[in-house]
């Protein structure tokens, strides 16, 4: 059963006494080992799925705050489109001062790159089916997925 390292510590520690050194490939050490290693992965994989839900997060933070600073009722259509062509293109402006910057006959940077291939990838996604993973637009709908909304 996988135990985290403190726990494979402790057990061992009890076991053997705690001035009592380990040899170099004793299976004591390599418990060690495995469980250093068991939470050095798990420690990476949470890493990469934090890192790859950010831009979901980012999205769904944006819609409520749109959300939170609409007046009316419901969203029409237009507002709805509008909404989703803003937070496309939310990152115009530190674009084009990127581009400013750039020396003529320079490559773009990789942060220009990054925030041009977002804009890009983000397109498609609105041409495609954009809010897939957002609640519907509907007032009373949107209170009820996000409680923390004023009334």
């Amino acid at each position: 059963m996988p135990k985290s390292l403190a726990k494979v510590q402790n057990k061992i520690a009890k076991k053997r006494g705690r001035s009592t050194p380990l040899h170099e490939n004793s299976r004591d050490s390599q418990k060690l080992r495995r469980a250093d290693a068991r939470g050095d992965k798990l420690a990476r994989v949470a890493a990469a799925r934090d890192k790859t839900k950010q831009p979901l997060l980012q999205r769904i933070a944006f819609f409520k705050y749109a959300v939170e600073r609409n007046d009316a009722e419901l969203f029409t259509l237009e507002h709805v489109h509008a909404l989703i062509d803003g937070f496309i293109r939310r990152n115009d402006e530190a674009l084009a001062d990127l581009k400013k910057e750039r020396r003529k006959g320079r490559p773009a940077s990789a942060r220009e790159d990054l925030l041009q291939g977002r804009m890009v990838v983000e397109g498609k996604e609105y041409d495609t089916g954009f809010c897939k993973y957002l609640p519907k637009l509907d007032f009373s709908v949107t209170r009820s997925v996000w409680p923390g909304l004023r009334h």
